[in-house]
């Protein structure tokens, strides 16, 4: 079976303040090939992520309430309102600040993907996608956006795909999830609870898959609701050498 488990994030601070769950790297989490951090964060001013250096990796960082202010050394300074994102290659190197941008409580997710060390002196870059050049397919109880994959503007170094997918309905929904062969990555449950391929998973679960030789299908079902994302890309194979906000 391609899910390995059930993993717990874990609450925490980072930056000035700012209240997260680290969902990995943890204790019992290191990285997932390509993939090396994800924080589900919520952010209340004065709380946020003041200027900060990063190299050696991309960041994707996607909203679920409120709206981020981004600026960086590059000159770009933009506002990300719920449900648009920005993807920052961090490459020879580049110094941002994410700080809150309403009064109220931010919430969103923030991805890193490794990059080759032979792509890792690549020119910094920023992209601000808003969720209306986002492809949304709704069908009855489903509802797909695709954050990376066909048809999104999100341009990322690395073959991956990540998706945010909600299931509501009052009797059994189900969902495919279908992994290319060879691919790693994980879900990670926003709200709700699910079976994800026989695992169960809710609200702050990150249930890992490991590459398969084949293509495959893997069953989601829900007798209430939930909202998770799912992500996958294909490995690097280098181990990543973690330098706090640097990765070589």
């Amino acid at each position: 079976m391609a899910i390995v488990g059930t993993l717990r994030g874990m609450a925490t601070t980072d930056g000035a303040g700012a209240s997260l769950v680290r969902v990995f790297p943890s204790y019992n989490l290191s990285y997932l090939d390509p993939f090396l951090m994800l924080d589900h964060f919520g952010v209340t001013p004065p709380a946020g992520f003041p200027d900060h250096p990063h190299r050696g990796f991309e960041i994707i960082t996607y909203m679920l309430e409120g709206a981020f202010h981004h600026r960086d050394n590059a000159g770009n300074d933009t506002i990300i309102p719920t449900d648009g994102l920005q993807r920052v290659t961090a490459g020879s190197g580049i110094i941002h600040s994410e700080m809150p941008a309403t009064d109220g409580v931010n919430r969103g997710l923030q991805l890193w993907i490794n990059l080759p060390r032979k792509d890792k002196k690549v020119d910094p870059s920023y992209q601000e996608v808003t969720k209306d050049d986002l492809p949304l397919n709704e069908l009855q109880g489903l509802t797909i956006k695709t954050l990376v994959g066909e048809h999104s503007p999100v341009s990322i170094q690395r073959p991956m795909v990540y998706y945010d997918v909600t299931l509501t309905s009052g009797a059994t929904s189900a969902y495919i999830m279908t992994i290319p062969q060879g691919w790693r990555g994980f879900v990670y449950v926003i709200d709700g609870e699910a079976n994800f391929g026989g695992a169960a998973g809710s609200a702050q679960d990150i249930l890992p898959f490991e590459p398969e030789a084949k293509e495959l299908s893997l069953p989601v079902t829900t007798d209430t609701s939930v909202r998770f994302i799912w992500v996958a890309g294909e490995p690097i194979g280098e181990r990543p050498l973690f330098r706090g906000s640097f990765v070589d």
